[in-house]
């Protein structure tokens, strides 16, 4: 009976530290503005920052932007990042328009709200679309970080993909929480 006890009770522990979360920062510019969960076994990517001296005068730098997927094979992409240069979702989702070729052909929207996000308004955007001729789905989520800053998290995949991670994406947007200093 003690051997059926202490199997059960590291099966939990193990399980557990199985399915553990790593809280990501997302900073640019020495600047710390949100964090965020995501599974110990998926893959994450930090972008680099642009060196603004080495651009065209005009030229503003791109955003620095964390992707993040899973080990296994599925196809998605989850990006999340902050456009400096908005201050306001308003101004986001005009910005958001203006991917819309480069995130997903043939966008259609299925469903958005202005929703609060751990204390932060937010908007978010969820529909269909192609990438590559191939069906994807699409989930937004614009968060005001503060009076001058936006967040954009963005999760592109085919729908096979996101029934299989669904709950692993939901908690990774729900847990985009702001970094106050």
């Amino acid at each position: 009976m003690l051997k059926i006890k202490l199997t059960l009770l590291s099966l939990l522990l193990f399980s557990s530290a199985l399915n553990a979360d790593v809280a990501v920062i997302y900073s640019m510019k020495d600047k710390p503005y949100f964090s965020m969960n995501i599974p110990d076994s998926w893959r994450v990517n930090v972008g680099s920052e642009a060196d603004a001296a080495q651009l065209p005068e005009a030229e503003q730098a791109p955003p620095r932007v964390i992707t993040v997927m899973p080990e296994e094979e599925s196809i998605l992409w989850f990006g999340a990042w902050v456009p400096f240069y908005l201050q306001n979702l308003d101004e986001a989702q005009e910005y958001l328009s203006s991917l819309d070729d480069f995130l997903v052909d043939k966008p259609v929207l299925v469903k958005t709200d202005d929703v609060n996000l751990n204390a932060m308004p937010a908007r978010y955007f969820m529909g269909k679309g192609e990438r590559e001729g191939k069906a994807v789905d699409f989930f937004v989520m614009l968060f005001q970080l503060s009076k001058e800053n936006i967040g954009v998290a963005i999760y592109i995949g085919p729908p096979a993909t996101t029934n299989a991670h669904k709950d692993v994406l939901r908690g990774m947007m729900k847990s985009i929480s702001p970094i106050e200093e």
